[in-house]
């Protein structure tokens, strides 16, 4: 049996007491949904490959007062036929894109700009959860550096 400091978790609390959460989330509300804007996305976004990962984006000014990151993420047919399959690899895409998107987040909060990003995954073969991650990272950090240079 594991001892009470094995089973222990680290638990980040604000100043309320209660636990944050809030930091690495990935809420309904940041996902891309709307047909228009997914398609606008894709005609007018920049597009780029990584590896098996073909991202597209698009940066716009923020009606709100802080910036948002809206995220698209697609596994299509075309080269996962079974959904068990298509549900897996964007489960793992969603968790990658949540862990890692924080960095993109503050800047654009920072600047007051929206960003709506698109992920599809483009190949037949059942990547494991790291070699997304890694990918998912290499996109973020390139589209990072488009997007603030521009800034």
């Amino acid at each position: 049996m594991p001892s009470e400091s094995e089973t222990s978790q680290v638990v980040v609390v604000n100043n309320d007491g209660c636990p944050d959460f809030s930091r690495q989330t990935l809420k309904r509300s940041s996902m891309l949904k709307h047909k228009t804007d997914i398609e606008n996305l894709f005609r007018k976004g920049r597009k780029a490959n990584i590896e098996c990962i073909r991202h597209t984006y698009i940066k716009y000014s923020a009606t709100s007062s802080q910036g948002e990151v809206r995220i698209f993420v697609s596994a299509p047919k075309k080269y996962l036929r079974h959904a068990v399959d298509r549900n897996l690899i964007k489960r793992r895409m969603r968790e990658a894109i949540r862990k890692n998107l924080s960095d993109l987040r503050k800047a654009c909060a920072e600047n007051n700009i929206g960003i709506d990003i698109a992920f599809v995954y483009q190949t037949n073969i059942i990547n494991d959860y790291s070699d997304i991650e890694r990918i998912i990272v290499l996109s973020l950090q390139k589209i990072f550096s488009e997007v603030y240079e521009k800034i």
